[in-house]
C-alpha cells in the first residue's frame, strides 16, 4: 500500500466516462513546468507537421556543445530514443525544425496548459527553452485533460500523429492484457514560497485495453526525489484502483 505525502499528488479518470477514480494529494490544480512531459505534445506536432516521419527517422546527430547530461545522449537519436532516453538536445533541434510560431499555434489549438511560449526556444546546449524551468506551466489536471483528449482523438492533430506518439510511448505490458504508456519529467530547480529549492517529478500517461483507458498524471515535490520510484508508485497506485482488476472480471 502506497502512503501519500503531503509532496505527492495523483489523478486517475475513466478516459471514457470522465469518472475520477484516485484523486490525492494538495496540487492537483496547481500549474507547473512540464519539463520531458511535454515530449508528449511536442511528438504531437512533429509527427502532425511531418518533421518526425516514423519511430526511426529523422536520425539526428550529436554534435560537441549539445546537452550531453547523459551518456545516451551523446549518440546519434531517434524519434524512439529521443523519448527513451528523454533526450533534451533532440527536443530542442524538433523545436526549432517546427519553428516557434507553429508551436504556439498548436499549444493554442490543443489548449495546453498556459499556453505560455514566451520564454521562446533555445538552441541544444545550456539554456531552457519555454517547456524547462520556464514560462510554459501546466497542472496534473489538466496533463489528464490533455492525454484524455489525446486519446480520444479531440486534438487538431491527425490520427498518423496521435498514433505513431503513441507507439513512441508505449512502457510495459501489465497484468491482464493491460498496456501501461507514459513520460517521466523532472526539474531539480523550483523554488517553494518559503524560499528552500525544490525538484519536482511527473510520470504522465494512461493504461488502456480494448476500447478502455484510462489517463493519469503523477506529481511529486520535494527537496530531493528518487527518480527512479515515480514509475513503480504509479504502478502501485493503478493496482490499488482496482480498474485492471474490476474490468478485467466483467
Amino acid at each position: 500500500m502506497h502512503v501519500f505525502s503531503a509532496e505527492e499528488n495523483f489523478l486517475l479518470i475513466n478516459g471514457m466516462t470522465d469518472e475520477i477514480i484516485i484523486e490525492l494529494g494538495p496540487n492537483i490544480h496547481k500549474q507547473m513546468s512540464p519539463c520531458s512531459t511535454f515530449k508528449i505534445p511536442l511528438s504531437l506536432m512533429g509527427y502532425d507537421a511531418s518533421v518526425l516521419k516514423d519511430e526511426i527517422n529523422p536520425i539526428w546527430n550529436f554534435q560537441e556543445g549539445y546537452d550531453d547530461w547523459l551518456v545516451s545522449w551523446r549518440i546519434p537519436q531517434s524519434p524512439l530514443t529521443w523519448m527513451k532516453y528523454s533526450c533534451v538536445w533532440y527536443s530542442k533541434v524538433l523545436s526549432i525544425e517546427l519553428g516557434l510560431k507553429r508551436i504556439e499555434n498548436y499549444l493554442t489549438s490543443m489548449e495546453y496548459g498556459n499556453q505560455d511560449a514566451s520564454g521562446r526556444l533555445a538552441d541544444p546546449g545550456p539554456l531552457n527553452p519555454f517547456w524547462l524551468n520556464s514560462s510554459l506551466e501546466i497542472s496534473p489536471k489538466e496533463q489528464v485533460s490533455f492525454i484524455q483528449k489525446m486519446i480520444r482523438a479531440q486534438l487538431p492533430i491527425s490520427s498518423n500523429a496521435i498514433q505513431m506518439t503513441k507507439e513512441i510511448l508505449f512502457k510495459e505490458e501489465l497484468l491482464e492484457g493491460w498496456k501501461l504508456f507514459g513520460k517521466t519529467g523532472w526539474s531539480g530547480s523550483d523554488v517553494a514560497k518559503d524560499g528552500k529549492t525544490l525538484e519536482h517529478g511527473w510520470f504522465v500517461g494512461w493504461i488502456e485495453k480494448e476500447d478502455s483507458f484510462y489517463p493519469f498524471a503523477y506529481l511529486i515535490c520535494d527537496k530531493k526525489i528518487n527518480l527512479d520510484q515515480r514509475i513503480p508508485t504509479v504502478k502501485q497506485l493503478l493496482t490499488q484502483s482496482n480498474v485492471m482488476l474490476d474490468l478485467a472480471h466483467e
